[in-house]
């Protein structure tokens, strides 16, 4: 039976694994690393926002015509 254990010269070892088996692993393996890499990317770009949206908060209370406490 492929994927069990059997016995040999009285040492357990596995028998090799039916071929389809490792393929549909090999998939789910690179399906994961693709959600993983879009995660990552999704964040970084999520990050990139953040930043360039505080850095315009920054220039435009730096460059407004009227300071916020003056009560005008």
């Amino acid at each position: 039976m492929p994927g069990h254990r059997s016995v040999s010269v009285g040492v357990y070892c596995w028998a090799p694994e039916v071929p389809y088996v490792n393929e549909r692993r090999g998939r789910a393996v690179k399906k994961l690393l693709l959600v993983a890499l879009a995660a990552i990317g999704g964040l970084l770009v999520y990050r990139q926002i953040q930043a360039d949206r505080a850095e315009q908060d920054l220039w435009t209370e730096a460059t407004d015509s009227v300071p916020s406490g003056s009560g005008v």
